[in-house]
């Protein structure tokens, strides 16, 4: 019976496999093969020239690609960061038993229901020369004339990571609550009779117990934050003069606007091993946390 049980099982589990193979697996091994290939559309009858790793040594000398990298990594860094903060606020506004709290915790995950594009449609819209933004901020004779949000570099990356942090937040206030979900009250009955405040049983309760949720929590918004490309595309479109362009969509373009196939699949390549890099990283402070 449980030799039946066991191959019934792995019946049951060979079409997600099959699934993994078709479209992750063979994607993925045929982009680190084709990294290695000088390819082209407008010579595809050639065939692809085998190149070995110039195409790597092309990008580390690319400075549009560094250019790209960084913004990648900025944004990432501080997107992550106020999701994080903002995210923890919710969590803890939504854990608190307050009329109307099913209100609440529906109306904070609107945003995140959005869908990407319409959500980056939208704060364009905000955003635009006539938009309400700039209306507000005239309206207190905050600005003389409307502002370029988009066509300015630096405001262009401001009201892009404004974007994502309404559009992101909502998801980390989700997997934060479900943490904080999991803690006893007894912990802060507890503290409350010893005199601990809110501050304490936060720094010393709250933190602590939901340390492995906010790791997993902050990983996943990384490796999202990192392929960002739908928000940057509907809002800037990389604007302006790709200034706001990342990685992914340096990839993508190389890839299928500009037909270099090869160089294309190299940059996509070096975005897997810098998101292999964090992913290990978090996992393994996770191993080290629970070792202890």
């Amino acid at each position: 019976m449980n030799k039946k049980s066991t191959r019934m099982g792995y019946l049951m589990l060979l079409p997600s496999v099959l699934l993994i193979l078709v479209l992750i697996l063979y994607p993925t091994v045929n982009t680190i093969y084709q990294s290695f290939f000088e390819i082209r559309t407008q010579t595809a009858a050639l065939g692809p020239k085998f190149v070995g790793f110039r195409n790597y040594v092309k990008a580390f000398q690319d400075e549009h690609f560094w250019d790209t990298l960084w913004w990648t990594l900025a944004f990432t860094a501080v997107s992550v960061a106020l999701e994080l903060i903002i995210g923890m606020g919710l969590a803890l506004l939504m854990n608190r038993k307050i009329p109307g709290q099913g209100l609440v915790r529906t109306a904070v995950l609107i945003p995140w229901g959005i869908p990407t594009v319409v959500s980056g449609i939208i704060w364009t819209q905000f955003f635009a020369q006539n938009g309400i933004v700039n209306s507000t901020l005239a309206a207190f004779n905050l600005i003389k004339e409307p502002l370029s949000w988009l066509g300015n570099e630096w405001l262009a990356k401001l009201t892009i990571l404004i974007a994502d942090v309404w559009k992101n937040t909502p998801y980390m206030s989700l997997l934060l609550l479900s943490g904080l979900l999991t803690i006893s009250r007894d912990y802060y009955e507890a503290a409350e009779i010893d005199g601990a405040g809110k501050f304490r049983q936060f720094t010393h309760i709250t933190l602590p117990l939901i340390k492995a949720t906010m790791s997993v929590t902050v990983l996943f918004r990384i490796i999202s934050a990192m392929r960002v490309y739908d928000l940057i595309v509907a809002m800037t479109a990389g604007g302006p003069a790709g200034r706001t362009e990342t990685v992914s969509m340096y990839a993508v373009n190389t890839y299928f606007t500009y037909g270099n196939t090869g160089y294309g699949a190299t940059l996509s390549v070096l975005m897997l091993i810098i998101s292999v890099g964090i992913s290990m990283f978090f996992v393994d402070s996770l191993k080290t946390k629970g070792s202890v």
